[in-house]
């Protein structure tokens, strides 16, 4: 098929207007012809770097009938040999995903000896997201509108490795075809279900007959990242503390304690460079879920009083009055005073002030907050009435049951 020079531009135009992609006609001397950019990219500090990078996958290569798909630096590109003129049209750069903050960071200290840090910035950011699927559709629409020849997708993948190594985390049929082809196949579901099973009931002690052979393990769950041992170890375990997390609020632990103890345990995930630091912390989470969902399910009362419970829980540090409990359960306050101290053994005000002192326990043992702001706080009406009352519930004063901590 014999191309006019009018006929390249044509398409060039044509295909960045329909795209919104970078479209560039490299002739067979190497030289940059035609050029379809936005005035960003060309006013970019590293636009010439790339088009330097980008001459280096047009030198003739052994298969130039297909597309060619790469990348540099998480930009990616395909391109297309002209036979007749021996030039190809190259069209990029886009990525597959929205950059994320390490991602980029990652990208910057690549570019350590490359001042404009801000512009590369900029630049990422300005990119069009085109997901794997779309990109190699793009590739394939434009091969079918100059050569007039359909291709089959498997043939371009097996061509273009690179490729294939992105799409497959985008689509679901090719990485399931993978794991047919290479025989590695997910476990089935049995110890997901019992070790979740385990922490909605708190049977603590059948833990660890499940909690090495659990969903956390890249056997059951598969590699959620392809690039990093670790980063794939920490995305399984934080998949693992949703699970675990949904589980015991199932099993009756309160929503906010729950959603608490999963913000810092993927936290902790999140901090750690090494695996055995990593399965340590996701060990420690399901028995602490688990024991909780025990200790909620030995205090088993009725649904009002239970909610009153989680009420009192998740605001010691507000004001609380027995007539908004009452409201909440939309019972008298005189109904709701008797119900509770039937059930529970003690009047309303007393369990939350019970409550405070478990709270304040916590924050004497783990925090080196003042004594006087943790009475406050938890709305103690002064300093010395915290001491007389904390005292009396644990035996010991504030001061000196901090400082059995401190030995």
């Amino acid at each position: 098929m014999h191309f006019k020079e009018e006929e390249i531009l044509y398409f060039c135009q044509s295909l960045f207007a329909a795209h919104r992609l970078s479209v560039f006609y490299i002739n067979q001397y190497g030289e940059f012809e035609f050029e379809c950019v936005t005035s960003h990219f060309q006013s970019s500090p590293y636009y010439n770097n790339l088009k330097f990078r980008i001459k280096e996958y047009t030198y003739p290569v052994k298969v130039v009938d297909i597309p060619r798909f790469f990348s540099y630096s998480n930009l990616q590109f395909f391109s297309i040999y002209l036979k007749e003129t021996k030039g190809s049209i190259v069209v990029g750069p886009c990525i597959h995903t929205d950059i994320t903050e390490e991602k980029m960071n990652e990208i910057m200290d690549s570019y350590k000896e490359i001042p404009h840090k801000r512009a590369l910035f900029d630049f990422y950011h300005s990119l069009y997201v085109k997901d794997s699927e779309q990109f190699l559709t793009i590739g394939l629409l434009a091969f079918y509108t100059i050569y007039k020849r359909k291709l089959d997708k498997s043939l371009v993948l097996e061509q273009n490795k690179e490729l294939e190594s992105t799409l497959k985390l985008d689509h679901p049929d090719l990485e399931l075809s993978k794991g047919r082809r290479d025989l590695t196949f997910h476990s089935n579901l049995s110890h997901e279900r019992v070790l979740l099973h385990y922490v909605k009931n708190g049977q603590v002690d059948k833990l660890s007959n499940i909690v090495n052979y659990s969903i956390f393990s890249e056997d059951e769950l598969g590699v959620l990242s392809k690039r990093s041992r670790i980063r794939s170890e920490k995305n399984l375990m934080i998949t693992g503390v949703a699970l675990i997390c949904r589980a015991a609020v199932e099993g009756g632990l309160n929503e906010e304690t729950a959603f608490t103890l999963s913000d810092f345990y993927i936290q902790q995930l999140e901090e750690q460079d090494h695996l055995k630091e990593i399965q340590a912390i996701m060990t420690e989470a399901v028995y602490d879920f688990t024991n909780r969902v025990q200790e909620a399910r030995a205090n088993k009362y009725s649904r009002t009083v239970t909610t009153c419970q989680h009420y009192i829980y998740n605001h010691l540090y507000e004001d609380i009055t027995l007539d908004q409990l009452a409201q909440l359960n939309h019972l008298s306050p005189n109904y709701l005073s008797s119900l509770f101290k039937k059930e529970v053994g003690i009047s309303i005000s007393n369990y939350i002030q019970g409550e405070r002192i478990e709270e304040a326990k916590r924050l004497l043992s783990l925090t080196a907050y003042p004594i006087s702001s943790i009475a406050t706080w938890l709305n103690f009406n002064d300093q010395s009435y915290f001491i007389k009352v904390f005292k009396k519930h644990t035996g010991v004063t504030p001061k000196k049951y901090r400082s059995s901590f401190q030995e």
